[in-house]
């Protein structure tokens, strides 16, 4: 039986809103059924809000005092590539340092992670997120407090922070591919939709619970085909 620990953030939590603003983990993507499904362990070390600096700094504590899995799952960036807007809001922060952590940091940490895990003789996976309802999320910002004005400055387009979330995701391909990584790319579902808004919850984030099923049955046939042997 194979272990597989996952490492990211609250995507892979399931997390969603509910109808007063709070926001809950669940088993939404379905990780503890699949375990019995698939014959394999699963050990979720996913955490809410976590960046990849976070990550890595969680990832590399756990791993000092958990035995290693045979497969980890390393899955972020989309707190990293948000913008941040506290700073935004304060006025402590300019458009070139307007991400959470910049793409250039974000490489650095990404690989980082990759080498760790390698040489600590564990398989990595590298997990791309799913693209998001940028208007969908654009339109929360503006609810909770964020004025047209200060937005304005920093957000070009919907177009542009699309192309700048995919940046990230990119990064973690090419990190993958410099470093003989497997790649699960939770993005290809979510883009052959005609409305993507219909699968995430009010704050253009985290999917709902029909977007998680989509994540879910990307897992699974990652699962099913590598059962019982195969290289990861």
């Amino acid at each position: 039986m194979k272990t597989y620990y996952m490492f990211g953030d609250s995507l892979m939590r399931g997390v969603m809103p509910d109808e007063n603003w709070n926001y809950h983990s669940s088993d939404a993507i379905g990780f503890q059924g699949m375990q019995e499904q698939y014959n394999m362990k699963f050990v979720n070390y996913a955490m809410p809000t976590f960046t990849s600096e976070r990550v890595k700094m969680w990832m590399k504590q756990t791993l000092a005092n958990a035995p290693a899995p045979d497969i980890a799952f390393l899955e972020c960036g989309g707190n990293d590539c948000d913008y941040d807007w506290k700073a935004i809001r304060e006025g402590s922060c300019d458009y070139e340092h307007r991400h959470r952590v910049a793409p250039v940091d974000f490489e650095s940490n990404y690989t980082e992670m990759i080498h760790f895990l390698k040489d600590t003789g564990i398989q990595v996976v590298a997990v791309v997120a799913p693209p998001i309802p940028v208007d969908v999320y654009l339109g929360h910002l503006l609810e909770s407090g964020v004025s047209r004005e200060v937005m304005g400055k920093f957000v070009n387009s919907v177009q542009q922070m699309q192309d700048e979330f995919a940046e990230y995701g990119a990064i973690m391909k090419k990190a993958a591919d410099e470093n003989s990584c497997e790649v699960l790319d939770l993005s290809k579902r979510f883009l052959e939709l005609d409305d993507m808004k219909e699968y995430y919850s009010k704050d253009g984030m985290h999917p709902n619970e029909k977007g998680y099923m989509l994540i879910h049955n990307d897992f699974a046939e990652f699962f099913a085909s590598h059962r019982g042997g195969g290289n990861v």
